[in-house]
């Protein structure tokens, strides 16, 4: 199930050192707001249909690039190591995975909401100052074209006017912002609660892991049942929305103990084995034997998983290669020969291998 969570094809390369890629589902769902444009053609004609869907998908994947700007940036600055990023059209689909305690991973996670949040204040402000027009607050409107502004508050800007633009901007940042603040897997509030909880108790635990993950199913459970009453009761399409996210909130949460279970396979060492004490250690983990019977289903969750795990373990190997270049090159020609990029990755190592540390001592 995790597999299809990670499916992203397309990798966008490292912003300020976190690793984004486009998750499928962002394909899929601007696949389909071109495919449905040409059923708007009987109003206004196929070539204004497909332009104010490009407009608009434009507006879209500009305000999803600033969300996870800021997100990658403040990591960034802040010295952070944030998960993989796999875009989405609600933000991230992060792995539900206990985060670091220090407080650069909360600003990193809130940079993301706080920029989706200014940037429609500051589209309000210049409507009202320079169209003199209303921002659409309510993010449940019925109107059947919810995110343009409302002139002289009677009636929607006309699409493909320049307040019609600003407007549905601004109205796309500001469900960026509702949308992740929902304590709940993969929206940045779920890993702010997560952060809470590892906090509050000192280092996360198997009984905070399982208070998040029922907050995030009541979370899911609310938004079906929402998305049922507005598909049921009030005929509107965006209920099929409401049900998807809670579907995807429920798989994550479902995922959470093979996620687990993968990243502590590298906690005590390479492949999950501790070599300081030579390869005795091995004789201390008998190999498991697995059913004889095994489904095709868990065959090959089981041969995804080992791959994720040889991949982790190759960029692993590759981090401790640069790792070695680099404090050669300190020992041998000083502090001041090393690059930034050189610096940044020192201190991003060191942070990770502290948090770690801090993980497996509250453990013990």
């Amino acid at each position: 199930m995790s597999d299809l969570l990670t499916w992203s094809p397309i990798p966008l390369g490292r912003w300020f050192g976190t690793t984004v890629k486009v998750h499928v589902s962002l394909i899929v769902f601007v696949a389909l707001a071109l495919l449905f444009a040409p059923f708007e053609a009987d109003r206004r004609g196929l070539a204004a249909a497909l332009l104010q869907a490009t407009t608009w998908l434009g507006l879209f994947l500009l305000a999803l690039a600033i969300h996870e700007f800021a997100h990658a940036l403040t990591a960034w600055v802040t010295v952070c190591e944030l998960e993989d990023d796999h875009l989405w059209p609600l933000g991230s689909l992060a792995a539900p995975v206990d985060p670091p305690r220090g407080l650069n991973y909360l600003l990193a996670v809130m940079a993301g909401p706080f920029a989706s949040g200014v940037t429609a204040l500051l589209t309000a402000a210049a409507l009202g100052i320079f169209w003199d027009a209303e921002f659409a607050w309510n993010p449940l409107g019925r109107h059947a074209d919810p995110g343009a502004p409302w002139l002289q508050a009677a009636t929607k800007a006309a699409p493909m006017t320049s307040a019609w633009i600003v407007g549905w901007f601004g109205f796309i940042n500001y469900w960026l912002l509702l949308a992740n603040l929902l304590p709940a897997p993969p929206f940045d509030g779920g890993r702010m609660l997560r952060w809470y909880v590892a906090n509050a108790s000192n280092g996360p635990t198997p009984r905070d892991g399982v208070a998040a993950s029922w907050t995030a199913r009541v979370v899911g459970a609310i938004l079906f049942v929402v998305g049922v009453l507005r598909l049921v009761f009030w005929h509107r399409a965006d209920g099929l929305g409401f049900v998807a996210v809670a579907v995807v909130i429920e798989l994550m949460a479902f995922s959470e103990p093979q996620s687990r279970e993968e990243v502590g396979y590298f906690d005590d060492g390479l492949l999950g084995y501790d070599f300081s004490e030579g390869y005795t250690s091995l004789e201390n983990n008998p190999a498991k034997v697995r059913p004889y019977r095994e489904s095709a289903l868990k065959r090959w969750r089981r041969r995804r998983a080992d791959v994720r795990r040889q991949r982790r373990m190759m960029r692993e190997l590759a981090e401790e290669r640069r790792l070695d270049q680099i404090l050669d090159k300190l020992y041998h020609q000083g502090k001041a020969a090393l690059t930034d990029e050189e610096h940044r990755f020192l201190v991003r190592v060191s942070v990770r291998l502290r948090n770690r540390h801090n993980a497996q001592h509250t453990r013990n």
